[in-house]
């Protein structure tokens, strides 16, 4: 064999044993860059073809992090979660299975599904009872008892919490939502049975009792305008404005009645907390 070839053929080998890992890193490095610009069609294309291109790489456990991640972000939920809970499988005893066990449960806090991320957290603290996550799991984990309605333990929780944390930014945090917590603890929770029995004698009372004091109002106009209107086509025999304006009239009761019910629910309803909750998550996620 000529020597020239000879030396092409042992730098072919050479490079792929030795400098082909070395390319390794950007491609991970551009998938990150993708996710922190939400391009995440591309960001999940790169991690395919680092996976493709190196299955036994270091770097294989960190792409499929970001791959879950980027299929979370853009809407598919139910693939992202099988991805990190693949990846927690196959390299739980590495820093990236915790990592995927820790991103599991807080994609399915996210998610609204309080239930498996409350088992997804209390996994965590028995598999990794000192892992660099603990902090952020201990605060999405009490998170989690407010989407499941543990307020009994939510106060104390947050007040150890709060005691305990040394990471300023998740302390920070906790008080934040500790005042929130409070407030929606110590706001009066009103009674669906005033709201409607006031609606049926003054409509636009569902709103009031709740607050939306422009909206009762106007129901309350709206509906005493037609009252009148129909009254005066009765008066004047006039059946055309009698049953327009009684059929309006009409509309606008009942959907005082039935705002009257609905008001109530969103105003005992837990949604500002769940909403506090996704906001403070998703700034660490």
């Amino acid at each position: 064999m000529d020597e020239a070839v000879k030396k092409i053929i042992v730098f072919m080998l050479y490079s792929i044993v030795f400098i082909r890992p070395l390319f390794a890193d950007p491609i991970i490095d551009l998938s990150k860059t993708f996710l922190e610009n939400k391009e995440y069609y591309h960001a999940i294309t790169e991690c395919m073809r680092y996976q493709y291109c190196y299955p036994g790489g270091e770097h294989y456990p960190e792409s499929m992090l970001i791959m879950a991640q980027a299929y979370f972000l853009g809407g598919n939920y139910y693939r992202a979660t099988d991805i990190a809970y693949d990846c927690y499988q196959k390299f739980s005893i590495t820093q990236w299975g915790q990592r995927a066990l820790y991103n599991l449960a807080t994609m399915r806090l996210l998610e609204g599904s309080a239930f498996f991320a409350y088992r997804n957290f209390q996994e965590y603290f028995s598999m990794y009872p000192d892992g660099n996550l603990k902090q952020q799991a201990r605060l999405n984990f009490i998170y989690t008892k407010v989407m499941l309605h543990y307020y009994s333990d939510v106060h104390n929780d947050l007040q150890q919490f709060i005691a305990a944390d040394t990471d300023e930014a998740l302390r920070n945090e906790a008080i934040a939502f500790f005042k929130t917590f409070d407030d929606f603890q110590k706001k009066p929770k009103k009674l669906v049975w005033l709201s409607v029995a006031g609606s049926l004698a003054f409509p636009g009372f569902g709103h009031l009792y709740t607050g939306k004091y422009s909206v009762g109002m106007l129901s309350f106009a709206s509906t005493a305008l037609c009252a009148a209107l129909a009254y005066r086509g009765y008066k004047h025999d006039n059946n055309f404005q009698l049953v327009f304006f009684g059929l309006a009239g009409f509309t606008f009761y009942q959907y005082s009645l039935v705002s009257a019910v609905v008001n109530v629910y969103e105003y005992n309803s837990d949604t500002q907390l769940k909403d506090a909750i996704r906001l403070s998550v998703l700034k660490r996620f």
